[in-house]
């Protein structure tokens, strides 16, 4: 067998996000041919150890990189005392700073990944990316992305159209995400629910960029259906404290208690109201599900592969289409067909990843 290729996976904050997500389910399909090392900020909440060492991985810790200084000493020292072919950076538009230390290192495959577009709302964050970006091909020699969206963003429409930005799907494990009705009978008791209740759901990081006040605002206007968001994330306590303020009784935000894929079997529909999506990888594992697909329009077309649902405008003259939507009640359909045919099942995207890497050490 051929030597495994030795990768420095640069992931930031173990959160509970779909970045993670897309990093550690590919990793397990590569694991027999790649050997990854993490490299994680120590503040993460979410350390996935049982994966990491089952596959034999290992995780490094690093200081967040809001503490610049600091991360990149100990980033540093990472790289110098390492022996890797690869450094790949999933930090979007902050991959400037690890990828600047790795060519400083004379480390020759550096990647920059995007797996995010931006969103003018939000103000700061917006004019953060807008500058980083301009440094995103500086020092990486290789382009990765989730999207075309997520791509044109990050490297410019010039890098794009040229052909430099490989996409590399957002891949999902199937047998994890497919309809498992004993999960929805169980969970669906354990939060009150019976069959007669209409339940929409969302999955993804407690963040501001989910835009979850929409779905409060919806849930607000239509007393008639249930609604979900199972996550967790630093918005976590103001959601909860808006739902007391609203005395919205049919809105539960869920911090899941196992795993986060058999949830959308409890659900009956999908919302995905975000500011901004890369691709956005739930609405992937709710297509996979077999569920109705509601996203905002900021979320990339490319993400409805399957056709089954619509984009609809964010905004509060909006929220009646939503409940439209949402009360056409549309049935769960098997999509599976569908979603390896359009590259996202899981093997698929490992395998392709796993090729880009061999054709970049060739």
């Amino acid at each position: 067998m051929e030597r495994k290729i030795k990768v420095l996976q640069i992931v930031g904050g173990f959160t509970g996000g779909g970045l993670e997500a897309f990093v550690m389910s590919h990793y397990k399909y590569m694991a027999d041919r790649v050997d990854c090392t993490f490299v994680a900020y120590d503040t993460s909440t979410v350390v996935p150890y049982d994966e990491i060492n089952r596959f034999g991985g290992k995780i490094l810790f690093v200081p967040n990189i809001k503490h610049l200084h600091k991360f990149n000493k100990a980033l540093n020292k990472i790289l110098k005392e390492g022996d890797y072919d690869i450094v790949h950076s999933h930090l979007n538009t902050l991959g400037v700073f690890p990828l600047r230390l790795a060519k400083k290192n004379k480390y020759k495959v550096r990647i920059s990944h995007s797996h995010s577009a931006s969103n003018k709302k939000e103000f700061k964050r917006h004019i953060a990316k807008t500058i980083l970006k301009k440094f995103s091909k500086k020092y990486a020699n290789v382009y990765f992305a989730c999207s075309e969206v997520a791509g044109r963003f990050q490297f410019g429409n010039k890098a794009y159209d040229e052909g430099k930005v490989k996409i590399i799907h957002n891949g999902v494990e199937i047998d994890r995400f497919i309809f498992d009705s004993d999960a929805r009978k169980r969970i669906r008791k354990a939060l009150g629910y019976d069959e007669s209740s209409y339940v929409v759901g969302t999955v993804g990081r407690l963040v501001g960029t989910k835009n979850h006040k929409f779905i409060l605002d919806i849930a607000k206007k239509d007393k008639e259906n249930q609604y979900i968001i199972v996550g967790q994330g630093p918005s976590e306590d103001e959601l909860n404290s808006k739902i007391k303020e609203m005395n919205l009784t049919n809105v539960k935000v869920i911090n899941p208690s196992e795993d986060i894929g058999k949830y959308y079997s409890a659900f009956d529909s999908f919302v995905m109201p975000s500011l901004y999506e890369g691709l956005g990888l739930a609405a992937v594992e709710a297509q996979t599900n077999g569920l109705y697909a509601i996203l905002s329009d900021q979320v990339p077309d490319v993400t409805l592969f399957t056709k089954y649902g619509e984009y609809l405008p964010l905004g509060e003259d909006n929220i009646d289409k939503w409940i439209a939507a949402i009360n056409k009640k549309m049935p769960r359909v098997d999509n599976v067909k569908k979603v390896i045919e359009n590259g996202y099942d899981i093997k698929t995207s490992a395998d392709n990843l796993y090729n880009e890497y061999l054709k970049l050490l060739k």
